[in-house]
C-alpha cells in the first residue's frame, strides 16, 4: 500500500509511513509562544498578533474519516465534516471558510480547548495576513482501496480496505487558480491512488492549479500520466515501494506476483525523471521478512540497474506503535537483523556511486524514541562497517565554484549573513558589504529564501528573481518576486547569487547555480547559524 495517512482518527501507522512534508510558514511569522517566554513579552505581542497555522488557513486533508484542515502523525485537527456527512452534503468554499474561522477561533481562546494548540505548526501573526479562502497543503487519502496486502500493514491486519465515501475532488474543484497559494503541494496517497478511476482527473486538476504533485503508489500499475508528470515536472515527486529483492519474498510481502510489473514501472517512471522535471524515489522498508542476503543484494543491483533518482531507505515501525511514551527500548521486538540489513543495503548502493536517503529527519517514526534509536542504529553500523579510507564531503560553505581560469569549480564559497550584513570571502574573516544598487538574485524559491527577501538589510538591492528548478513555480511570483528556471541566470546578469536553503540542500543547490551562472556574477551562501554573532 502507498499510503503516507497514520494513526489517529484514521487507521493506524504503517510500515515506513513518512510524517507530512513541513509546510512553508509565510515569512512576517514567528514561532508562537513557547514555555521560556516572558509574560509581558507574550502580552506585548497579543496586542497586535493573533495565533493561526498555514494548513489551517489553506490546508485540507481529504481522508477517509472525512474532512479536516490536517493531520500531522497522531496529530489530528478537529473534522469539519465525517466521510458520511460530506457525502451527504453540498459543501461550498464559504463553508469551507467558516470551517477553518471556527478552529481558528478556537485557537485563540484561552478558555477553549482543540489539539491545535498543541501543535507545533502553530505561529504568531498579524490578522490581516489571515485568510481562510485559499487552498495550500493538501493530504488527500480518501480511499484506503488497494491490490495489494502486505504484511506490515496496518490496513492488511485490520482488513480495513474501503473506498471513498465522498466525491474529494469535487472538493477541490471549488478552488480556482487564482485561489491557490503559491507553494500549494498535495500528498497524493491512499491506500493506492493509481486505483482510482478518475485518478488521470485528479492529475489534470494539479497541472491546472499549478500544485505540486507528492505521490505514493506501490507501481503495481503504469500509468502514462505519471510519467508525462514526472518528465514535465507537473508532478514533482513520485514514491514507489519495492521492499524486496525477489519476486519470491516480493511475493510472500506483498500477497501478490507482481514484481517484474512493478520493476517494469519504475524503470519507465526513472526515465522519465532523468528529464529533469519531477523525479522518483524508490522505497524500501526493511522488516522481518526481507533482510536476507538474497533481497539485500537483489534490490541493491536492481536500483543500480534502473538509476532511480533516489532510494530511500526505512523501517516497519509497525511493531512500536503501541508503546507507551516513556519506552526506552523496542518493547521485545529484535531489530538486529533489520538495521544490519539496512547498513549493507546503504553501504553497497554507495560503493556503487548511488547515495541512499536515510529516512528523513521529520519522519513520523523520529517522533518517538524507538524511531530516534533506529535511526541512530543504523548511522552507527553503517559508520562501523565501513572499511578503507574515507573521501571527504565537500563542505558548501567553502566552495566557490572557480577554478584557476575562471572557469567554474569545486572550491570554496562566500558565506554570507544579514545580522549583521557581511560576506566571508573564501579564506577570509567576516566584512561588511553594501547592497546598494546591487542585482541579487535568491536560489531556491523556499521558505527561508522568502524570508531573506523580506529583510530590511536587502532593502537597498535589485532583486531580479526567486530561481528554482520546480516547473509548477516557474512564472509565479511570491511577494512581487518572479520565480525563473536557473536556465535563466544568465540572462537575468545578477551580482550575487544567495543560495538560501537548508545545509543538507546546498551542495546540490549552489552547483546547480554555478553551472547555469555567468562567470562575472558571485554565489554566496546563507549562513543562517552566524546570525547575531560577531566573530568568523
Amino acid at each position: 500500500m502507498a499510503t503516507s495517512t497514520a494513526a489517529g482518527s484514521a487507521p493506524r501507522i504503517t510500515g515506513g509511513c513518512p510524517w507530512k512534508r513541513p509546510y512553508t510558514r509565510h515569512f512576517s511569522s514567528e514561532p508562537a509562544k513557547g514555555p521560556t517566554e516572558s509574560d509581558d513579552t507574550m502580552a506585548d505581542n497579543e496586542k497586535k498578533l493573533v495565533k493561526s497555522c498555514p494548513k489551517l488557513e489553506s490546508g485540507l486533508r481529504l481522508g477517509q474519516e472525512g474532512i479536516h484542515a490536517c493531520q500531522l502523525g497522531p496529530f489530528s485537527s478537529p473534522i469539519y465534516w465525517t466521510a458520511e456527512e460530506a457525502a451527504s452534503t453540498t459543501i461550498t468554499r464559504e463553508m469551507i471558510a467558516e470551517k477553518r474561522r471556527w478552529i481558528f477561533d478556537l485557537l485563540n481562546d484561552d478558555h477553549s480547548e482543540t489539539p491545535c494548540k498543541h501543535c507545533h505548526m502553530v505561529v504568531l501573526k498579524e490578522p490581516e495576513e489571515v485568510r481562510f479562502d485559499r487552498l495550500g497543503h493538501i493530504d488527500l487519502a480518501a480511499t484506503t482501496t488497494c491490490n495489494l496486502r502486505c504484511t506490515f500493514c496496518g490496513y492488511t491486519q485490520q482488513d480495513s480496505f474501503a473506498e471513498a465515501q465522498y466525491d474529494a475532488l469535487t472538493v477541490l474543484r471549488l478552488f480556482e487558480p487564482e485561489d491557490v497559494v503559491w507553494d500549494a503541494a498535495v500528498d497524493f496517497n491512499g491506500g493506492e491512488p493509481t486505483l482510482l478511476k478518475d485518478f488521470d482527473a485528479y492529475i489534470d486538476y494539479f497541472a491546472s492549479r499549478r500544485i505540486r504533485v507528492f505521490l505514493y503508489t506501490n507501481a503495481v500499475i503504469y500509468k502514462q500520466s505519471v510519467y508525462d508528470g514526472l518528465a514535465k515536472g507537473t508532478i514533482r515527486w513520485v514514491c514507489a515501494s519495492l521492499d524486496a529483492g525477489t519476486p519470491s519474498t516480493y511475493n510472500a510481502l506483498k500477497k501478490s506476483k507482481r514484481y517484474t510489473d512493478v520493476l517494469e514501472t519504475i524503470t519507465r517512471y526513472a526515465q522519465a525523471g532523468n528529464q529533469g522535471g519531477g523525479q522518483l524515489s524508490v522505497k524500501y522498508i526493511f522488516c522481518q521478512d526481507n533482510c536476507g542476503d538474497d533481497d539485500v543484494v537483489g534490490f541493491t543491483y536492481a536500483m543500480l540497474a534502473i538509476r532511480p533518482q533516489e532510494v530511500w531507505l526505512t523501517f516497519d515501525f509497525d511493531p512500536l506503535c503501541n508503546l507507551p511514551g516513556d519506552c526506552a527500548d523496542f518493547g521485545g521486538h529484535d531489530y538486529t537483523r533489520h538495521v544490519a540489513a539496512y547498513a549493507k543495503t546503504y553501504l553497497m548502493l554507495e560503493k556503487h556511486g548511488l547515495n541512499a536517503v536515510h529516512f528523513p529527519e521529520k519522519h513520523l517514526a523520529v517522533v518517538s524514541l524507538q524511531g530516534k534509536m533506529l535511526l541512530e542504529s543504523a548511522k552507527a553500523e553503517i559508520a562501523r562497517s565501513r572499511k578503507g579510507p574515507r573521501h571527504p564531503t565537500i563542505n558548501l560553505r567553502l566552495e566557490n565554484f572557480r577554478d584557476a581560469d575562471g572557469a567554474r569549480a569545486a572550491g570554496e564559497a562566500a558565506g554570507f549573513s544579514v545580522s549583521p550584513l557581511r560576506i566571508r570571502p573564501p579564506g577570509q574573516d567576516w566584512q561588511a558589504i553594501s547592497l546598494a544598487g546591487k542585482r541579487l538574485a535568491l536560489a531556491p524559491a523556499c521558505t527561508l529564501a522568502r524570508r531573506l527577501l523580506a529583510h530590511p538589510e536587502l532593502a537597498g538591492a535589485e532583486i531580479v528573481g526567486f530561481f528554482d528548478r520546480d516547473t509548477v513555480l516557474h512564472g509565479k511570483q511570491i511577494d512581487g518576486v518572479t520565480v525563473y528556471p536557473y536556465a535563466q541566470l544568465a540572462e537575468q546578469a545578477p551580482d550575487l547569487v544567495i543560495v538560501a536553503v537548508p545545509e543538507h540542500h546546498r551542495k546540490d543547490i549552489a552547483a546547480t547555480v554555478a553551472k547555469h551562472l555567468d562567470r562575472a556574477a558571485e554565489i554566496a551562501v546563507f549562513e543562517e547559524h552566524c546570525e547575531e554573532q560577531t566573530g568568523s
